[in-house]
């Protein structure tokens, strides 16, 4: 997959290769993202596959209070989007200039550095300076520069909306089991984002990177990867850290995935 930079898209000419496009955070690139993602790659390969996504959650700055935390590390973020077949994703520093900048010049932009003759949005989105265009907007304006868009009704897990945030909350309740469905896999921390300090078999984990997301304090079936192997484990999530049978288990691992809650603690 390739990454371009949003304030990289103005110094290159006009795309010579017709994309299809949808934009979003893609925290967690759950259910709801994978239909963004899946309508786009219905398209190709007369249209490449492209992702148009934030380094950073717009809400941590816009809202640094109501900050929970991000579901992945940018890094699981696009290795998801290029498993599932982006080939082009388009990565925005929302800082500086593009906090700013109009929807309609937003759109236009894509379509003109990218070449987006297809947009695949959800019916919630918004864009521009202070969310000012929505989804309809925003078809409204790819049409008028000769491309389609497809506002794509929300995916339903056990009858709920699938969101982020219905994720992050079902983890504040150690509900592991509801946030698989929603993603399609289990919940999986990045350690590569995380310092680690050992106290006996408790690991403290002090992110480097701006937040992350721990289910509710107590006991998981959990699953250590490695960059060679993976092994079944018990992790117990308490106040200050993770706690495991052994520390050592986590040296040399690169990422947690939490498999079941088998207990409550409090």
């Amino acid at each position: 997959m390739t990454i371009t930079r949003w304030d990289e898209l103005s110094l290159k000419t006009p795309s010579l290769r017709p994309s299809a496009a949808t934009i979003g955070v893609f925290d967690g690139v759950h259910k709801g993202h994978q239909e963004l993602i899946r309508r786009v790659l219905a398209h190709a390969p007369a249209l490449m596959p492209v992702a148009v996504t934030f380094s950073d959650n717009p809400k941590h700055i816009t809202a640094p209070e109501r900050s929970m935390g991000m579901l992945q590390s940018l890094e699981q973020k696009l290795s998801t989007l290029e498993t599932l077949g982006i080939e082009l994703c388009v990565l925005i520093d929302f800082s500086g200039n593009f906090s700013k900048l109009g929807g309609n010049e937003f759109v236009s932009t894509l379509i003109r550095s990218c070449g987006v003759r297809y947009f695949a949005v959800g019916n919630d989105f918004k864009c521009g300076h202070r969310l000012s265009t929505n989804a309809f907007g925003v078809r409204d304006i790819a049409r008028s520069l000769d491309a389609d868009v497809d506002i794509v009704d929300p995916v339903l897990v056990e009858g709920e909306r699938v969101s982020s945030s219905l994720i992050r909350s079902e983890l504040a309740k150690g509900r592991t089991d509801r946030a698989y469905a929603m993603l399609g896999r289990p919940y999986t921390l990045d350690l590569r984002a995380v310092e680690r300090e050992y106290s006996g078999s408790t690991v403290k984990l002090l992110p480097r990177v701006r937040g992350y997301v721990l289910p509710r304090n107590g006991q998981y079936a959990a699953r250590i990867l490695t960059a060679q192997s993976s092994r079944d484990t018990t992790v117990v999530v308490c106040s200050n850290g993770i706690k495991l049978d052994r520390a050592g288990d986590m040296a040399d691992a690169q990422f947690l995935e939490f498999i079941a809650n088998t207990g409550y603690t409090e």
